[in-house]
């Protein structure tokens, strides 16, 4: 196994182009030059770690293309200092369909589940993801360049959790050096797959204060030294007074934007290894929260940066200059019209 200091340092993003409205459309829109630059962006905040969701159905539609598009995407990042721990399958969002992968709508393109409960919830129909996995232990399990291997996103239901445990063992047996973890949403989820994962994770997406996001982050360190497993937080967004969220509840409307300094400041105290949603300024990526108007990230595609405080919290250099542009990218006006 690797050594810890392989683990520590981790200051990551969620990376999703501003484009792409869901992992399918990432990849068969991928371009060289738009990645090159928004990994250059991150560098500008000293990130050194990229989360990114992978397409199984793009694979199976292209495997060609997807593949030679992925390797481009671990490249740029290698030679900016980034290290990709890519997602490699999706329990949130819609079913996979053709209408869903291509949807585009403003309100209703959010995240597609990756595969569909047709194969999650039927064993015999998972030979084919398990392939994707060999797929990329074979090409990428003694490869620097990956950070990690995470074999699926949020599993909920018992399908899905016996599924991701599946997944674990399938990508344990095949990974030459890469460690595996699991898109756990809280620090408990991870118990379910003790023995077969090599960071534990927690998403921290919201929290009502600083109290309860601190109580989180003494645990996840505690965690640490008890089990001699790296806690990483892989999702963060920021504090709200006024209420989570996710599910459509109702959110103050000057909480419905980014406010990463809210939260940034105490992954450096804790120096727990964490990714922030997200790189890219884009609208929520799942419904409930889309539904309420809620937008989240750090830069418009042209280099500026949504709040100046954000990026220099993220980044922890209170020096930082970088020009600071308040306001929304046009296309995503109706959306923001709805929280009006």
């Amino acid at each position: 196994m690797l050594d810890r200091a392989y683990f520590t340092g981790i200051h990551g993003a969620v990376y999703i182009p501003t484009k792409a409205w869901n992992a399918y459309q990432q990849w068969r829109d991928y371009s060289h030059e738009v990645t090159d630059r928004d990994l250059g962006y991150a560098r500008n905040l000293k990130i050194n770690a990229i989360r990114v969701w992978m397409s199984y159905e793009y694979w199976l539609s292209d495997k060609k293309d997807f593949e030679a598009k992925f390797d481009d995407l671990v490249s740029i990042a290698f030679s900016k200092g980034i290290r990709v721990m890519p997602s490699m399958f999706e329990c949130c969002g819609r079913e996979p369909s053709k209408d869903t992968i291509e949807d585009r709508g403003q309100f209703s393109a959010t995240a597609v589940r990756s595969p569909g409960t047709d194969i999650t919830e039927d064993t015999a129909k998972w030979s084919g993801p398990c392939s994707f996995i060999d797929w990329f232990s074979d090409t990428y399990g003694n490869d620097q360049r990956i950070l990690a291997i995470e074999v699926t996103n949020e599993p909920k239901s018992v399908s899905d959790h016996l599924f991701a445990l599946e997944l674990l063992k399938r990508a344990k047996r095949a990974s030459k050096h890469i460690p595996v973890t699991l898109g756990a949403q809280t620090l408990f989820d991870n118990i379910m797959y003790k023995g077969h994962i090599d960071i534990y994770q927690t998403h921290e997406n919201i929290h009502l204060s600083e109290f309860s996001l601190k109580g989180v982050l003494e645990r996840a360190k505690m965690v640490e030294e008890i089990e001699q497993i790296p806690v990483w937080v892989t999702e963060w967004q920021q504090i709200r007074t006024s209420g989570i969220g996710f599910c459509g509840e109702h959110v103050d409307k000057d909480e419905l934007r980014p406010n990463h300094k809210t939260m940034a400041s105490w992954y450096h105290i804790y120096k727990v290894g964490n990714f922030v949603w997200g790189l890219m300024l884009k609208p929520a990526y799942l419904t409930g929260q889309r539904s309420v108007g809620t937008f989240n990230g750090l830069f418009h595609e042209d280099g500026c940066v949504y709040s100046l405080d954000d990026a220099r919290a993220v980044a922890n250099d209170s020096s930082l200059m970088l020009e600071e542009r308040h306001s929304l990218p046009v296309c995503f006006n109706e959306v923001a019209s709805k929280s009006e």
